[in-house]
């Protein structure tokens, strides 16, 4: 589900009330119906990848550099190095969702946890544009392997949309859904976006002879 844009070294800061919202928002509960109703738990990160455990910032770093790799979904054509990718990442404002471990909620962010099988995705929020117009935002979504088939993209999307507009954001803008996507494009189309713009022949990827469009999707947060 990715819609970057912006050049991986750089960073917009975020606007006032973001940085003022952040540290106010809990953690948000939810269950997967195609994992049998398993809980599921999407935590803010908001101190930065100091703030949860490194092994898990490491397996999300492998996760999405093989993305990357794959070269299908995102414009980058090399991994980041790990600093790198966790100061891009959860520099700003990211959120981690993971499996509910038998306790159920509340106990998901601790050190030595099999990532690999309980890590679900994450994603980011930051303004997509600087200053003025930095109300407006983007987000970055990475599904890990042991998400797939389990509705995880759906419910991550929906946590955006609870999310972005607690942050102050007051629309959303995600540049490059690559037109060859289908299951993201069905997801945001679900969620409410709709196609604002088209990049023609945007990009080179491995899933395609020819080059691909990017669709421009947007939508108004909150009511």
């Amino acid at each position: 589900m990715p819609s970057i844009l912006e050049d991986p070294s750089s960073r917009i800061p975020a606007p006032t009330a973001h940085t003022t919202a952040a540290p106010t928002l809990s953690p948000r509960h939810t269950t997967l119906p195609k994992a049998s109703n398993a809980g599921m738990t999407l935590y803010p990160i908001t101190g930065g990848s100091s703030s949860i455990p490194w092994d898990l910032v490491k397996f999300l770093h492998a996760e999405f550099s093989a993305e990357i790799e794959r070269g299908s979904t995102y414009p980058m054509e090399k991994p980041m190095e790990l600093e790198a990718f966790a100061e891009y990442w959860f520099g700003t404002f990211a959120v981690v969702a993971v499996l509910d471990g038998e306790e159920g909620e509340g106990n998901g962010l601790v050190e030595g946890r099999d990532w690999e099988n309980v890590c679900l995705g994450t994603f980011y929020i930051k303004p997509n544009y600087p200053g003025r117009c930095s109300h407006i935002c983007n987000a970055g979504f990475l599904t890990t392997v042991a998400a797939r088939g389990k509705g995880v993209g759906q419910q991550m999307g929906e946590a955006y949309l609870d999310f972005a507009p607690k942050l102050g954001y007051k629309y959303s803008v995600f540049n490059l859904v690559f037109a060859n996507n289908p299951a993201s494009i069905r997801i945001w189309e679900r969620l409410g976006f709709s196609v604002i713009g088209r990049v023609p022949k945007a990009a080179r990827l491995a899933n395609s002879e020819e080059l691909v469009d990017a669709l421009v999707f947007g939508r108004e947060l909150g009511n």
